[in-house]
């Protein structure tokens, strides 16, 4: 009787020893799942069996820390290459951007250039520029016409005088004219009178 209990116990551990063995393995890798790669290290050491100076640590331990630790560095290099490649869009967008402000500062410089600049007989000049040219010409347009003006009075004042000198000549002239008629008469009837009384003495 207590052969057939015996046996009984041992027949039962050892058909329940593997189940023990996978719950184990499953707790361990469960608690892998939760713990960091630093937390499944440390878990790992602390679980396995020291032999002198050596731990001992199951295969199924192992195995599944390396999974989980090859899992995370690709998980990692995974998100590395993500971002890299969300860091490589958003610097081809600045450098877009960034042409483009430079495309929009360069129109805008010329706008502005073409705002302050005005063109003078083909030549594009800044509006001061042309303001100054423009004031410049109506001053020696006002000194020309003050000249002009000045020089059409003076003429005009020389023309008057020559005038009125011709007036007087004309007039002295007209009265040597007749002063000369009255000498003419006066010396032809002189002469009538010579002749006269050259003949009334013959």
């Amino acid at each position: 009787m207590k052969q057939r209990f015996k046996r009984t116990i041992t027949i039962l551990l050892i058909s329940a020893l593997p189940a023990i063995c996978f719950a184990q393995g499953g707790a361990i890798e469960a608690a892998y799942d939760t713990l960091t790669i630093e937390g499944q290290f440390d878990h790992l050491y602390n679980r396995s069996n020291r032999f002198e100076e050596y731990k001992v640590m199951k295969m199924t331990s192992y195995n599944s820390l390396k999974q989980n630790a090859l899992d995370s560095m690709k998980f990692y290099t995974d998100q590395v290459g993500k971002h890299q490649q969300e860091i490589d869009t958003l610097n081809n967008k600045i450098a877009e951007q960034n042409t483009t402000v430079e495309n929009l500062a360069k129109e805008l410089d010329d706008t502005k250039k073409t705002q302050n600049s005005m063109s003078f007989i083909g030549i594009s000049v800044s509006k001061e520029a042309y303001n100054s040219i423009m004031w410049g010409l109506v001053i020696c347009l006002v000194a020309l016409s003050v000249i002009l003006l000045s020089l059409f009075k003076r003429g005009h004042s020389v023309v008057k005088g020559t005038k009125k000198r011709l007036a007087e000549i004309q007039e002295e002239l007209e009265n040597h004219r007749k002063n000369a008629l009255i000498r003419e008469q006066k010396l032809a009837r002189e002469l009538m009178d010579v002749k006269l009384k050259n003949k009334s003495s013959r």
